[in-house]
């Protein structure tokens, strides 16, 4: 039988005891309340470091859960956790933990780990960052499956061991969130559902009996897990296992009847989030051509398109309604103190824009054999925007906000800190 601790019935003692009995405490506990917790921080620490592959850790950051879920990948030791993510390929970084005390044993990840940390650290348009967090109060333990909740969000979350080598769940879970269907059609019983994945969100909306239900979830190595469970047709859902042979997501434990869900193939020409990986050929200035990557964040769901200059990493955003990606201005670095700006104008004109409805759309062109996409201004009436340069910002002698074109070469493309004419990225084979 699996051992199972509620840390709360380890820790709860009555406030409202007498006196006469606080003397006789002893006669009921073998051990002091400031030793039980130590003991049960000593197991926390032992439980974690026990498991050969590690633990995924089944995190949700936002208090609304607007991010749904994200699954690392940890393997413990005495004072560092390696930490993968199971939406990067070939992650992983090191950092330092440590289990204290805050009315119960708390995990808390406390150096920067550039993965771990990602929707807890602010910056100049997060001032709150994504509502992340890296203390975890523990409230159930199992050799198998540790509960924790956030200490600022209280939102549930999971370690659960792991029985394959990390690189091999991560594979899985990347082929998952890259190649599942997003809208299926099934029964549980007698009730017809129909559901929708959204990846931007990372949520499951089932639609039975006329209404609607969202719910979070994360991807994983067998297919997604909600943040909490549905009940439909009198089954009580929460796991669903993803068959690529067959298309089906089958819910795996099931109170009652199980969930079988088909995956419907899109046949709209709205570009998958996952088609937009790989090598392009950027054209612009007439006939200048950049070779340059999309790398994707499955993160947050947006791209990084590398390769301009030493430097340079622009941040695009994908549309999962329209299937496009939006290039705008953004903050790309800083400069001794200067801060680096991408932005958008128009060379006729000479306008330059930092709004960030100054952007560019990047639409495919329909061809299946030659897949290009062109930039177009996402708002031509306002910002008819043609061209991207990089400013730095600073303030100047006098005090005054100053703005230049920069000249520092790790930051310039091919000799320029000016992309005149975007014209298209067209993708090499």
């Amino acid at each position: 039988m699996k051992r199972k601790v509620t840390i709360y019935g380890l820790l709860a003692l009555g406030c409202c005891i007498m006196a006469s009995c606080m003397k006789n405490q002893e006669d009921y506990f073998d051990q002091s309340s400031s030793e039980r917790l130590q003991g049960t921080m000593n197991q926390v620490k032992q439980l974690l470091r026990s498991s050969e592959y590690g633990w995924e850790f089944e995190y949700y950051p936002g208090s609304s859960l607007e991010y749904g879920g994200i699954v690392y990948v940890m393997r413990f030791d005495s004072l560092t956790v390696d930490v993968s993510c199971s939406l990067i390929p070939d992650s992983i970084e090191t950092t330092y933990y440590r289990i204290g005390n805050d009315s119960g044993p708390v995990l808390t990840f406390d150096t920067y780990n550039r993965l771990f940390h990602y929707f807890s650290t602010p910056n100049s348009g997060e001032y709150e960052a994504k509502g992340g967090e890296f203390e975890f109060v523990v409230k159930e333990l199992s050799d198998t499956l540790i509960t924790l909740y956030g200490k600022k969000t209280r939102n549930t979350m999971y370690l659960r061991r792991l029985t394959a080598p990390a690189d091999e769940y991560s594979a899985q879970t990347i082929e998952h969130f890259d190649h599942m269907p997003l809208n299926y059609s099934g029964t549980v019983g007698a009730t017809e559902v129909q559901a929708t994945i959204s990846q931007g969100s990372k949520s499951l909306t089932l639609t039975f009996d006329g209404r609607s239900v969202s719910v979070p979830f994360a991807y994983n190595n067998k297919g997604v897990h909600l943040y909490r469970p549905v009940t439909l047709g009198g089954s009580t859902i929460q796991t669903l296992i993803y068959d690529k042979e067959t298309n089906v997501l089958v819910s795996d434990d099931a109170d009652g009847q199980q969930l079988t869900l088909q995956g419907i193939e899109a046949t709209s020409n709205v570009v998958r989030y996952s088609d937009y990986e790989g090598r392009y050929l950027l054209r612009y200035n007439g006939s200048s051509t950049r070779t340059v990557t999309l790398e994707p964040n499955r993160l947050d769901g947006s791209y990084q398109l590398k390769g301009l200059s030493p430097k340079l990493v622009l941040a695009l955003t994908y549309d999962y309604e329209t299937g496009n990606l939006t290039l705008g201005p953004q903050v790309v670095g800083d400069i001794g103190g200067a801060t680096v700006y991408f932005v958008t104008f128009n060379s006729s004109e000479g306008k330059l824009w930092l709004a960030d409805t100054a952007s560019f759309t990047l639409k495919w062109n329909g061809n299946k054999n030659r897949v290009a996409y062109n930039f177009t201004p996402t708002n031509p009436s306002v910002y008819n925007c043609n061209s991207g340069v990089l400013v730095k910002v600073f303030y100047g002698d006098d005090g005054a906000l100053t703005a230049a074109v920069i000249t520092e070469t790790e930051w310039l493309m091919g000799g320029s800190a000016i992309l005149y004419d975007l014209n298209m990225l067209q993708k090499q084979k």
